[in-house]
């Protein structure tokens, strides 16, 4: 079997070396060899900049906005009681300093939970009055908010529910009560414009409500987008429940489908690309058909002329996305300094730190691999052509 193998090969090289007339084909072969390193190359750091970019959003977005919350007073399946879990209280504000006004929605925590104390220090950029107690009426908000409104650590701002009114002389009037800011949190994202956080007890007392009858659980994910695996449980149990999706799922998918149109373009290069391949086999068969045609009246099988042609054309293809995934490993890894070096500095100093990179391996062993069947695939049909040559009827016209 060794013997056969080493003696196709040799064929195949010889095959592929090719003589003047021969040259446009292997042109044609080098050509799609070239191309299918290309588009490997193109697809994995492609790729792995939008893993990037989604990964980062899904820090700087999801790590503050709730990821699964239920009404506090309903009893949850048992897979989800194993998760971090903190009270909160959701309420849509107004904010309003002496210099601006800004709509927000305004999160109750308990900083005394370890997981909401987690997120806390995750969200402070600016220092804090000591830490969010109970009665104090402090108040953490996003960067552009506090932008806005034109506030600084230590300023007041004032808050008002507008889910809540309460009746006072000149009418209704929705529940407000001055905050202090002891904090200003940024994590880059839309986020900073949105949101603030409060300690949750003297959110119900803005709201003139019994903590009790406004409390939700809040349950971290490991990962967010697992959300897909307890959401099926929650409606099987009928319980009332909302997740991250309802504020920025549109985004999450729009990113998503825009990673996935993206890999399908470079795909469509790869297979350009493999049929390319096919092409310079069928010239090749056609200008070999007497090559062929000898080495069968010498004993060699059929099969075996398939095995030469598809070693022929899948050599080339194999070479070419090897190449193509260890280019497109570097291209990734130093994209940011290559960036940088032809001058694409504003691109690459996106957010302060550049363009975000994850690699994910198996979807480096999914391209590659595919893109080697697929250069497997294109010979298939050629090297079964050349298989069907008749010696008497190829030899009798030499």
């Amino acid at each position: 079997m060794s013997s056969h193998f080493w003696l196709h090969r040799f064929i195949a090289w010889r095959f592929s070396r090719g003589a003047k007339q021969q040259r446009f084909a292997s042109f044609v072969s080098w050509f799609s060899t070239l191309g299918i390193t290309l588009g490997v190359a193109a697809l994995i750091t492609v790729i792995s900049v939008m893993n990037g970019f989604e990964a980062q959003l899904k820090q700087r977005i999801l790590n503050l906005v709730p990821h699964l919350s239920v009404p506090a007073e309903q009893a949850v399946p048992e897979a989800l009681q194993s998760l971090p879990s903190s009270p909160l209280i959701l309420s849509e504000v107004v904010l309003q300093s002496s210099k601006g006004l800004q709509a927000g929605l305004v999160q109750g925590i308990d900083p005394a939970v370890q997981a909401d104390a987690k997120a806390l220090d995750k969200a402070m950029l600016v220092g804090r009055l000591g830490e969010l107690q109970a009665g104090k009426y402090q108040i953490v908000l996003g960067i552009n908010v506090a932008n806005t409104l034109g506030v600084h650590v230590g300023d007041t701002v004032r808050v008002m529910a507008t889910e809540r009114l309460v009746y006072t002389p000149l009418g209704e009037m929705p529940a407000q009560r001055n905050f202090t800011v002891a904090g200003i949190f940024q994590f880059g994202a839309e986020v900073d414009s949105q949101y603030a956080l409060v300690h949750i007890d003297d959110l119900a007392r803005l709201q003139r409500s019994r903590r009790a009858d406004l409390e939700q659980t809040r349950f971290f994910l490991n990962d967010p987008f697992d959300i897909d695996v307890f959401s099926p449980l929650l409606n099987a149990a009928g319980l009332e429940f909302s997740d991250w999706r309802s504020y920025y799922g549109e985004l999450f998918q729009a990113v998503r489908m825009e990673k996935n149109m993206m890999g399908l373009l470079f795909c469509l290069i790869i297979a350009v690309a493999a049929f390319n391949i096919l092409s310079s086999l069928v010239m090749m068969v056609g200008d070999k058909q007497g090559d062929v045609a000898i080495l069968q009246t010498l004993g060699l099988e059929r099969r075996r002329v398939v095995h030469i042609f598809v070693l022929q054309g899948a050599w080339s293809g194999c070479i070419g996305a090897l190449v193509g995934a260890l280019l497109g490993f570097l291209l990734a890894t130093y994209i940011n300094p290559l960036m940088s070096l032809i001058g694409l500095n504003f691109i690459a100093n996106l957010g302060g730190s550049g363009l975000p990179v994850l690699f994910k391996t198996e979807q480096i062993l999914i391209v590659t691999i595919g893109a080697m069947l697929l250069s497997v695939v294109a010979t298939i049909y050629p090297a079964w052509r050349a298989s069907q040559i008749l010696p008497a009827e190829v030899l009798r016209h030499e």
